[in-house]
């Protein structure tokens, strides 16, 4: 074999190589973040996620009207969450910002924004579900001793609920209400389980829906990412957004 054809074979086989690790590589860190039967997911127990960022898909069905949406969600233990919403083209369409009962709504469109309490929002319609979603995040720390069984108690927010777990997950929460929220689609980051879909069905039957992907959890936040700068926004109670 000449020495340029065994220089071009080697390289060949050289790239064949690298391109088996990296397929390799895919697969095992594509693994860490694999949806998996919850009788087969391994997790460490009492992990918690302290906090949690990622891409996220929302929706609402209700009975006259369904919209959809997609940004970016940041979530820290125990009250603070800001939403990030982006318009088709990848601009700022809306951020919320929770923290305990104060919320805030930037528009930044119409330099508006929404401040108060969750207790000053609809009821009904799209935007009630902020009102239930210290509840919605509220997920009992993994325990496998727990296995699969259901809990009647009073919730941290003093109401009566019954709570369904399997594998020592919870899977579902219902309230006497009527409101009821799900979580499904489990997989394990580092030891540390996460449903990545979330839905929250009303007693009135509309139906919201949170779904996680490429997620990050228990990574430090810049002091000010859950604090709105209003310094640009003509600010009005949040009893005004309809």
């Amino acid at each position: 074999m000449k020495n340029s054809n065994k220089y071009a074979f080697n390289s060949f086989l050289k790239l064949l190589q690298t391109c088996f690790y990296l397929l390799i590589a895919a697969h095992l860190f594509s693994g860490c973040t694999t949806v998996r039967p919850l009788s087969e997911l391994k997790y460490t127990d009492g992990s918690v996620t302290e906090t949690l960022s990622g891409n996220v898909s929302l929706s609402f069905t209700g009975s006259d009207r369904s919209i959809s949406g997609s940004g970016v969600l940041m979530f820290r233990k125990p009250d603070q969450i800001r939403l990030v919403i982006l318009s088709p083209l990848g601009s700022v369409h809306q951020e919320v910002y929770v923290h305990g009962e104060q919320i805030t709504v930037i528009d930044s469109g119409n330099g508006i924004a929404f401040e108060g309490s969750y207790r000053h929002l609809p009821e009904n319609g799209d935007l009630s579900g902020w009102r239930h979603i210290h509840w919605l995040f509220d997920i009992d720390p993994s325990d496998s001793s727990r296995g699969t069984t259901v809990i009647e108690r009073v919730n941290k927010f003093g109401h009566q609920e019954k709570a369904f777990f399997e594998n020592g997950l919870l899977i579902s929460k219902t309230v006497a209400s009527g409101g009821n929220v799900r979580y499904g689609k489990y997989v394990s980051i580092d030891g540390i389980p996460l449903p990545l879909e979330i839905t929250y069905e009303t007693e009135a039957r509309e139906k919201f829906i949170i779904l996680l992907d490429d997620p990050e959890i228990n990574q430090p936040f810049a002091e000010d990412t859950f604090t709105p700068n209003l310094s640009k926004f003509r600010v009005l109670p949040l009893s005004n957004l309809k």
